[in-house]
């Protein structure tokens, strides 16, 4: 099944995707739903991020791709990326003032369905909605720099979602591609994550609750390219969809 988030008439509504149009659901894709015969071509509505969740977390140097002369983490590093950084697709990712060198980072973000503590790898996957594209913006300079990211991965724009929620694809072995200007920066598949989505579910949920709604933003691998403005940016996650974002 395929989830979207819009905006249609003035109205913000979730709703099932067939084929090219959406009908809206009754309540939210985490509570009890039904699909009512009310739909909308896709061309007629305005796509939102698929979800604001109450928690938008991010894990580092996931692909050894990525890590370059660094050691792989021992177990899932995640980190927090505020939910003020969500655009939607189609949306800018604006270059903050003073930023010298921001780069695109495309992921698969999890998307948690019912809320969790303590899960195991083997029932990890039972804890999941489904998946999305997502677009860990970041400026290298005060990712380095400051002493912590919240800027650096954190300043408005610098988290593009969307543009469904998919749940019918397995997370294992999913193709990641990310272009910038229609040229491959990043090319990968999930079967590369030091630690897969099960892994990555049953260590955040030893210490955290997450709830439904929540999402994890798994990786990124090879070296991400910089952004500028009057580019584009296509993340691509095979089976669930084509994130694509301006720069400004």
């Amino acid at each position: 099944m395929k989830f979207a988030r819009y905006e249609a008439h003035g109205e913000v509504a979730y709703g099932v995707v067939e084929n090219d149009a959406v009908f809206q659901l009754t309540t939210t894709p985490f509570e009890d739903y039904e699909i009512t015969d009310h739909g909308h071509g896709l061309d007629d509505v305005h796509l939102l991020a698929p979800h604001i969740p109450g928690k938008l977390m991010a894990i580092g140097l996931n692909y050894a791709s990525h890590l370059g002369d660094k050691t792989p983490p021992a177990v899932p590093e995640p980190f927090f990326k505020p939910t003020s950084a969500i655009i939607n697709p189609g949306d800018s990712i604006v270059i903050p003032e003073g930023a010298t060198k921001v780069q695109e980072e495309g992921e698969l973000v999890v998307v948690i369905g019912k809320r969790c503590k303590g899960v195991s790898r083997a029932n990890a996957l039972d804890y999941v909605l489904g998946y999305t594209c997502g677009n860990d913006v970041s400026e290298r300079v005060w990712q380095s720099g400051d002493l912590q990211w919240w800027r650096g991965k954190g300043s408005d724009t610098f988290a593009p979602l969307g543009p469904y929620i998919v749940t019918d694809v397995e997370p294992g072995d999913l193709q990641l591609t990310a272009c910038v200007n229609g040229e491959v920066a990043q090319e990968s598949s999930t079967a590369n994550l030091i630690h897969d989505v099960p892994a990555i579910i049953e260590w955040v949920s030893r210490a955290m609750t997450l709830e439904a709604g929540d999402m994890i933003m798994t990786g990124t691998p090879g070296q991400p390219w910089d952004i500028n403005p009057g580019d584009t940016v296509d993340v691509e996650i095979e089976g669930v969809g084509v994130l694509t974002n301006p720069v400004r």
